[in-house]
């Protein structure tokens, strides 16, 4: 459990700590005195100033985002890419046929040769 970042030991130490400072009966009338300064300082309206400004200030970035159309570029840009993603994949499928075919046509010309062209020439006779 945390309550304003504190966790349960820190909570039960700082309780601890006001027990023997304040004592059992100036305890509770202290904490009535400190309940009573809070719910002042919160319905005062310099307090419901800060929080309205708060407020802005987180909904700031919302406020931009919305005003600069960001959502509908993004999806502009998303659906560009992927265009430009299917034009380079379709060129480069076809830049691989065109490098494919001419390799396979030699290679079936090659096979169909005779095999007596593939053998090395023969050395010339010696003259006597």
């Amino acid at each position: 459990m945390k309550f304003f970042n504190l966790g349960l030991p820190e909570i039960i130490f700082i309780v601890v700590l006001a027990l023997i400072l304040l004592g059992p009966g100036n305890m509770v009338k202290s904490a009535r005195e400190v309940g009573a300064f809070i719910r002042r300082i919160t319905r005062s309206p310099y307090w419901q100033e800060v929080w309205a400004t708060r407020r802005e200030i987180n909904e700031i970035p919302r406020m931009l985002a919305r005003e600069a159309n960001l959502d509908e570029t993004i999806r502009d840009l998303d659906r560009q890419s992927r265009g430009v993603q299917s034009s380079l994949t379709s060129s480069v499928a076809e830049l691989i046929k065109e490098v494919e075919e001419p390799r396979k046509d030699n290679r079936a010309d090659m096979n169909r040769e005779s095999p007596d062209l593939h053998k090395a020439p023969e050395p010339p006779a010696e003259r006597e």
